[in-house]
């Protein structure tokens, strides 16, 4: 029993971790289109690249290029070595290792020669990761130790210290753990010294399970409550889960399943509060283990279930997560192939032009030289000219209508195509790096639940244009019935209760209990649901939103009120003129512009009418009213 429960820590070690980083496709876009010209701008766009390492190399090695490009234009050696550290960093991801030695070791000459002693000795400690993972451990010792040589009195402490712990892991296989310790010593002293208390709980863990791996198991003990009591003092759940983790581990190898249960609860509502759902899942399993081997075989069985639930739900969203990828890419293939047609369909149609003005041409002047020589059929042929005008005419309008169709369905695509990219192209770098075994399961954990919110703006980005493109067909289907506004306010916000809930918005709802519209539910679902989503989307963190319904005079009014960024005049009028206009929330939330208008076909086609009120910084005000409603 001991060995089945000591078989699930190593699950626990995963961790949730929210980035709260994002940019704009369209800012990513100008940053990839422009070539820097000043120093600080090789340098901002050689920054942004190494911010992009892990999530998206392609990206970062296109800056890296840019940069190095626009700093030998210049001769800034300081931004050549930069650029070529960022092709190391490419490299290295790619597992190129040979070519991201090369690019690192020019840097490195670089930094040397201009002096620049701490960035030298970061590229150092790059060099010695790279021959670690090549288990040519003696190398990774000498890069190791150059980095600390290089370090000068302006490095951080904290820096300096992650040199220390690397050359005690390379020290370790090169000759042994007691050789080893007075650096992991020296390490952890310098961390003390930074008050970074996750990292230095990290650290004392880790030289615990050296002593373990050694056999030492009184000072795996004393380091396993240093990292404990250095893990309280953080508000971060992996390194608290790392530390109860640690305990389960030492009580279980000591048999003391009732303080290794302890812990395990402890862990438990860690991850509880951390909303993570796979370490819920694995927190639930390991504290059942605890408890079928204390004897308790009822809470045992309680919690098993509580796994297997969480477990079923992981599963579930691991397929919905599997199928809107494999959906996303056939909606992107098949938009392809509508663009392609569409181009083709364009070429046909100048072709047809060109025809049609070819005869014109040739009509004109047959009527030219009828009139010439046919005088006696004036009339006549006044009248095939006034016919003739007639058609150009009707050819212009026709013409300017399919301009006009054109570049709305073009800058629907741009839009669309725009907020695809992102999140394909994060799904496509990660099933690289997953081929490539260069995310390990922690990795993996902490990248998971961005994809997944840019997976569900995906989706919701699916559903509207599915729900536009039918809106646009003539004679779509309306099937209007009497329905609970009350009901619909209620389901709609239970499904956006976690938006709410993240900007802590202060939201009222006031809608009579009894009130009915006589409508296409559906359709008015879709607009709520956008209106509200629209709401959250653009009112900052603790602002309020209000919602009611009523019935006036046979009218029923339904308004939905916020007191976020609102909009301006000129962004007023280019919506009521049916302009797709992409912003983002006070929360980096993207979006496509499409929802507000599909709101307005749709109220519209129910016999209602949307009317907007904005002012920059205050608010913004949008009433539905529908007529003839008994």
């Amino acid at each position: 029993m001991t060995l089945k429960i000591f078989s699930l820590f190593c699950l626990l070690l995963l961790f949730s971790n929210y980035d709260s980083e994002a940019n704009s496709i369209q800012n990513e876009i100008q940053l990839k289109t422009k070539v820097p010209q000043t120093i600080e701008e090789i340098d901002f766009v050689n920054n942004h690249a190494f911010s992009l390492k892990g999530s998206y190399p392609d990206s970062l090695f296109i800056f890296a290029s840019k940069a190095l490009q626009a700093s030998k234009k210049i001769n800034y050696q300081e931004g050549i070595a930069q650029s070529l550290t960022n092709f190391g960093v490419y490299h290295y991801q790619k597992s190129n290792h040979g070519q991201a030695i090369d690019y690192y070791l020019q840097a490195k000459e670089i930094y040397k020669k201009e002096k620049l002693f701490n960035k030298s000795a970061s590229t150092s400690n790059n060099i010695g990761l790279i021959y670690f993972r090549e288990q040519d451990f003696e190398k990774a010792l000498e890069y190791h130790q150059e980095a600390i040589d290089l370090s000068d009195e302006n490095e951080s402490i904290s820096n300096i210290a992650n040199y220390k712990l690397n050359k005690a892991i390379a020290l370790n296989r090169v000759e042994s753990f007691s050789a080893a310790l007075p650096i992991y010593y020296e390490a952890i002293r310098d961390l003390e010294k930074t008050e970074e208390h996750a990292y230095i709980s990290n650290a004392y863990l880790n030289l615990g399970n050296q002593f373990g791996a050694n056999g030492q198991l009184d000072s795996v003990k004393k380091y396993f409550d240093k990292g404990l009591l250095a893990a309280e003092k953080t508000t971060d759940f992996e390194a608290l889960s790392y530390a109860y983790t640690s305990q389960i581990k030492y009580y279980v190898v000591t048999e003391n399943p009732f303080l290794a249960l302890e812990f395990g609860e402890k862990s438990l509502s860690n991850a509880l509060t951390s909303g993570s759902i796979f370490n819920i899942s694995d927190s639930y399993h390991t504290v059942a283990a605890l408890q079928e081997d204390t004897g308790d075989l009822k809470s045992a069985l309680s919690n098993l279930k509580k796994h297997y639930s969480y477990k079923d739900s992981l599963r579930q969203k691991e397929q919905t997560l599997e199928i809107a990828r494999i959906e996303a890419k056939k909606e992107l293939e098949n938009e392809k192939a509508i663009f392609d047609l569409e181009l083709e369909n364009i070429e046909k149609s100048n072709q047809q032009k060109r025809l049609i003005i070819g005869q014109l041409i040739f009509l004109i002047l047959t009527v030219i030289v009828l009139f010439v020589f046919v005088s006696k059929n004036l009339k006549k042929s006044k009248e095939k000219n006034q016919i003739l005008s007639s058609k150009n005419k009707e050819i212009e309008k026709l013409a300017k209508n399919l301009k006009e169709l054109n570049d709305h369905q073009n800058q629907i695509f741009s839009v669309i195509g725009h907020d695809l990219r992102g999140p394909v192209n994060s799904l496509i770098s990660t099933t690289e790096l997953i081929t490539e075994k260069q995310l390990d399961v922690d990795e993996l954990s902490e990248i998971m639940p961005h994809l997944s919110t840019e997976i569900k703006r995906v989706g919701v980005t699916l559903e509207n244009l599915l729900h536009w493109a039918l809106s646009q067909k003539e004679g779509e289907s309306i099937q209007p019935n009497k329905f609970s506004l009350k009901q619909l306010f209620n389901e709609i916000l239970a499904s956006l209760q976690y938006a709410i809930d993240f900007k802590q918005l202060d939201f009222k709802l006031d809608v009579e209990e009894n009130l009915e519209l006589f409508a296409d539910k559906q359709m008015i679902e879709i607009s709520l649901r956008n209106l509200i989503s629209n709401a959250i989307k653009f009112t900052k963190k603790g602002g309020a939103i209000s919602c009611s319904a009523s019935k006036d005079k046979g009218k029923i009014i339904i308004s939905i009120e916020d007191n976020g960024i609102g909009m301006d005049s000129e962004t007023l009028q280019r919506l009521n003129e049916q302009t797709l206009i992409s912003k983002i929330g006070t929360n980096n939330e993207k979006g496509t512009g499409l929802g507000l208008s599909l709101c307005k076909g749709y109220v519209e086609k129910n016999k209602g009418f949307l009317e907007i009120e904005s002012e920059a910084g205050i608010g913004t005000k949008i009433t539905l009213t529908f007529e003839n409603q008994g």
